[in-house]
């Protein structure tokens, strides 16, 4: 039997805004992200976007896949999965067909998890 083994977030080749980077306006990719930054404004994304614990993200964030270890605000739509992490600090609406959330993560808003949402971020390619 072949045991399933995730990525480790170390071996992804990530598009990374540095803690000392500050953005606003409207974000769209399509390569995995790192943000250790500060963002404002919307996210769009058709890849994993990865929230460091520097990280102060107040937008509306609609990607496949999220991780977070830093401070979000906004709502957020993940089509397969959101991750939130010890330390996370996240204030918004969560619509996901799977969630993870840790021990030690404050989370205030509302959830909904369905198994078919639908990304409505659009592709740059």
């Amino acid at each position: 039997m072949a045991i399933k083994k995730d990525k480790p977030a170390a071996k992804i080749n990530y598009t990374i805004f540095h803690e000392k980077s500050s953005f606003h306006g409207t974000l769209n990719f399509s390569n995995p992200l790192k943000i250790s930054g500060k963002f404002e404004g919307e996210i769009n994304g058709t890849n994993l976007l990865f929230v460091e614990k520097e990280a102060k993200i107040d937008a509306a964030i609609n990607v496949t896949h999220l991780i977070v270890f830093g401070k979000v605000t906004g709502n957020i739509v993940a089509s397969e999965k959101v991750e939130l992490r010890e330390g996370a600090i996240v204030t918004g609406n969560i619509k996901t067909p799977n969630l993870e959330v840790d021990d030690g993560v404050l989370f205030e808003g509302q959830c909904e998890m369905k198994q078919a949402v639908k990304s409505t971020a659009h592709s740059s390619k």
